[in-house]
C-alpha cells in the first residue's frame, strides 16, 4: 500500500455510502421487490421517482437490479450531494442517505441547516455544492451527525402529519433517522 500523501485529502468512499443505504433499504440484500409510496420498488429504488427504469429492472437477477441499483445512487444521488467530497465518512453515509430516502433536496437542505447551526457561513439554498461541502467538513462531524438525526426526525414527523402516514411507517422512519451513519 502506498503512502498516503499529506496533500491527499480522507474522502467518504461512495461504494461504502452506497452499501449503508442498501443495507437500510434491502437488510438481507434480497433484491425482493415489494410495492410502497413509491410503487414498485428494489433495492430502494422506487418506480415512481426512477420512470426512466425499464421495466425489466424489477424482474431481472438480483445482480444484475443490485448493479444498475448501485450505478442510480452514483449517479442520482451521490454526484449531486457531493458524497466524494465529503470527509466524514458516516457523515456522507448520512447525507446519501437522507437523500435516498428523502431527495437530493432535502438532503442537501438539511446538511447545510445542520452546519450553518454548528456556526458554518453557508446557503441553505437546497443546492449542496463546493460550498457547501467546505461547510459540512469543516464543523465538528459528531456534533454535525446530531443535528442530521434531529433534522431528519422533525422531516418524518412532518411527512407523517402531512400524508396521514401510519404509526408503523413513522416508527421506521424514526428509527431509520437515528441512525448515526456508522
Amino acid at each position: 500500500m502506498a503512502p498516503r500523501l499529506e496533500s491527499e485529502a480522507r474522502v467518504a468512499d461512495l461504494n461504502k455510502a452506497i452499501l449503508y443505504v442498501l443495507r437500510n433499504e434491502d437488510r438481507t440484500m434480497s433484491g425482493k421487490v415489494t410495492t410502497d409510496r413509491g410503487g414498485k420498488t428494489r433495492f430502494g429504488i422506487a418506480q415512481k421517482y426512477h420512470p426512466e427504469l425499464d421495466p425489466s429492472f424489477y424482474t431481472c437477477t438480483n445482480l444484475a437490479a443490485l448493479g444498475e441499483a448501485q450505478q442510480i445512487y452514483k449517479t442520482a444521488y451521490c454526484a449531486p450531494l457531493f458524497i466524494a467530497g465529503i470527509t466524514s465518512q458516516p457523515i456522507g453515509n448520512k447525507v446519501l442517505d437522507v437523500g435516498v430516502n428523502c431527495g437530493v433536496g432535502i438532503a442537501a437542505e438539511m446538511a447545510q441547516t445542520a452546519a450553518k447551526n454548528l456556526g458554518a457561513v453557508v446557503t441553505v439554498d437546497e443546492k449542496m455544492g463546493a460550498d457547501s461541502v467546505v461547510a459540512v467538513n469543516k464543523v465538528d462531524q459528531n456534533k454535525l451527525m446530531g443535528q442530521m438525526i434531529v433534522l431528519s426526525q422533525i422531516h418524518y414527523r412532518q411527512v407523517a402529519i402531512r400524508d396521514h402516514a401510519s404509526i408503523d411507517e413513522l416508527a421506521d422512519w424514526l428509527t431509520r433517522a437515528g441512525k448515526p451513519g456508522i
